[in-house]
């Protein structure tokens, strides 16, 4: 499939749009308040479209299995997925399914025997965040657990990425979609999956975000929003090539059981990630290249926020986490009981624990939160 990204005006997009019958996925709200609605519809106008938006935040499987059953029932030749993280998980996950003639016991299976090639896939982001516009996986909850189903297929095949359509994101939307893109690029750039190709992406988008979070929540600019926005991609395409790591494998059921949203957990855990991992050695390091690989790559992250070192970093961090008025530790967010911590502990993600550069015990993970 094309690997394309316009960062430009979504009213350009005519050009990326194939195909009489098209089979729009859209977060109802986003695509009307974002702006998109109205620089769509004469776009849109000579085409035969199906909207689907029968979904909510954390894209349950029976959503998913919904969506692809429209799908398969529209015959469209096109998907255009228009909203945050949702919507274009929704959009993958249905995409793929159909092509694949699957369901909910290959998405937990994870077994794909002579993939077919989806349909065309356009991803247009109104928040800047997750980034899946740019990445081969998505996300799905069954029975309350998170998936995540990847294969190179899935991954969208053209992103319209306008920052203007992120203007309407209120402040505390902003602010978790923001921290999920900045943590995303920290985590790129400390995991074992790093490399000369994700590196560039990964501190490109970290230096972004930390210049502009800020800012973006408190005292919007359209240069500022154009900034989180391509920030949000270019994580997107660090994460496509590294996977993420400890502070997001514990993030899901942060989210699925206390309910804070995806960026906000994932940042609960950030500055406490950034202290152990700078304290990495050989015994513990799990890069095959070394602690001293490791250790450089930690003081890149440093350097960006304008620090020396691990903990002055994680100072740095947690005190742009409080600026945009999210949670630094597990008690704001609402979480203080030992069985509350045990769950979590046990339900780790351990994919992405395992792409972190220095090992974790059962002990360290309950340290970290």
């Amino acid at each position: 499939m094309n690997d394309q990204v316009h960062f430009s005006a979504l009213s350009e997009a005519q050009s990326v749009l194939s195909g009489q019958s098209i089979f729009l996925v859209a977060d109802s709200v986003a695509y009307a308040a974002s702006g998109a609605e109205a620089i769509l519809r004469p776009l849109l106008a000579d085409r035969t479209v199906e909207i689907f938006d029968s979904f909510e935040p954390n894209p349950k499987v029976n959503e998913v299995e919904a969506c692809a059953a429209a799908l398969r029932k529209s015959k469209a030749e096109t998907i255009l997925a228009v909203g945050g993280g949702t919507a274009m998980d929704v959009a993958k996950l249905a995409n793929w399914l159909t092509a694949q003639n699957a369901g909910k016991e290959e998405i937990l299976h994870g077994v794909w025997e002579s993939p077919q090639t989806p349909l065309p896939l356009i991803a247009v982001p109104t928040t800047a965040g997750t980034g899946s516009e740019a990445t081969h996986f998505a996300v799905v909850y069954v029975d309350g657990h998170k998936h995540s189903v990847a294969h190179p297929l899935i991954r969208p095949s053209v992103a319209v990425v306008d920052g203007t359509l992120t203007a309407s994101s209120p402040p505390m939307l902003t602010a978790q979609s923001g921290l999920d893109a900045l943590c995303q690029a920290i985590e790129s750039i400390w995991a074992i999956g790093a490399n000369e190709t994700s590196l560039p992406f990964a501190r490109e988008a970290m230096g972004l975000a930390w210049e502009n979070l800020e800012a973006a929540v408190n005292a919007p600019t359209p240069t500022v929003r154009d900034a989180m926005a391509r920030a949000a991609h270019l994580a997107g395409q660090a994460i496509n090539l590294t996977k993420t790591t400890v502070p997001h494998a514990l993030s899901y059921t942060i989210t699925s059981a206390h309910g804070l949203p995806h960026g906000a957990a994932v940042a609960l855990t950030l500055a406490a990630a950034l202290e152990f991992n700078g304290e990495v050695s050989e015994s513990n390091c799990l890069d095959s290249r070394g602690s001293v690989a490791v250790r450089e790559r930690m003081m890149m992250i440093y350097s960006a926020m304008g620090a020396c070192d691990a903990a002055e970093a994680a100072g740095r961090f947690n005190g742009l986490v409080k600026a945009i008025g999210c949670p630094t530790n597990l008690a704001e967010a609402g979480i203080t009981k030992a069985a509350q911590v045990k769950r979590i502990c046990a339900t780790v993600n351990v994919e992405r624990l395992a792409n972190n550069p220095r090992r974790l015990t059962p002990e360290d993970l309950r340290g970290l939160l």
